[in-house]
């Protein structure tokens, strides 16, 4: 079969169209990331773009024996992790449970603005490029967290605190307040901070990764992530 390239936004997006030109499961394809094509932190935040090759497996490679029990994703994703930090020259200490069929990286180190940066956003490309590395070895869209020294916490009050005064400044002017570009986990707590209140709606603006979020004291908003 020869191996043919496909694009997309996202590794899931690239992965998509090549079982569906392949006319395959997703399990039964082998695929490699030839190119990311991206601006900001970790050289991944903000990707544009992902370019991969695919082909179906060969009789012969089924027949080969299993290997996959040899590490589990969440073993894989603790060893990734744990390179990447030698490979930097920072201690790590990495933890992994599983919560809601999410994944849990709780990392703890000396170095903590190496790993998450001014406003997460060592972070976020951090778990992108962990996220992006166990689904190209397991073929699966698994759903993951990362935190550094407990700073999503942190990050929490202090994005609770900033919408609660956006949302006055909303309702004082009656007008809507745009928010900085946030990614998909700070937008969700302003989500749902304001789901249930009356005479305020959330929603989202922009593309990619990073959007804002628009506060509105009309309350006829649709929320979106």
């Amino acid at each position: 079969m020869d191996i043919l390239e496909f694009e997309g936004k996202t590794y899931e997006e690239a992965v998509k169209k090549a079982a569906t030109e392949l006319n395959a499961d997703i399990k039964d394809l082998d695929i490699e990331v030839k190119e990311v094509d991206t601006k900001g932190i970790l050289g991944l935040l903000g990707s544009k773009k992902v370019r991969i090759v695919a082909r179906l497996h060969s009789k012969a490679e089924e027949e080969k024996p299993a290997e996959a029990l040899e590490q589990t994703p969440e073993e894989y994703g603790k060893k990734f992790l744990l390179d990447i930090a030698n490979f930097l020259g920072v201690r790590l200490e990495v933890k992994v449970s599983k919560s809601n069929e999410r994944i849990l990286f709780v990392l703890d180190t000396d170095d903590e603005e190496t790993l998450v940066g001014r406003e997460g956003e060592v972070l976020e490309g951090l778990q992108h490029l962990v996220r992006l590395a166990i689904a190209k070895k397991y073929k699966e869209n698994l759903k993951l967290l990362l935190d550094v020294n407990d700073f999503r916490e942190k990050r929490k009050k202090t994005i609770i605190v900033m919408a609660k005064k956006l949302a006055d400044k909303a309702r004082r002017s009656r007008k809507p307040i745009k928010t900085k570009p946030l990614n998909p986990y700070e937008r969700r707590i302003i989500h749902t901070l304001f789901k249930s209140t009356r005479g305020i709606s959330t929603s989202s603006e922009g593309d990619g990764h990073t959007k804002r979020v628009i506060i509105s004291p009309s309350g006829s908003g649709n929320v979106r992530s």
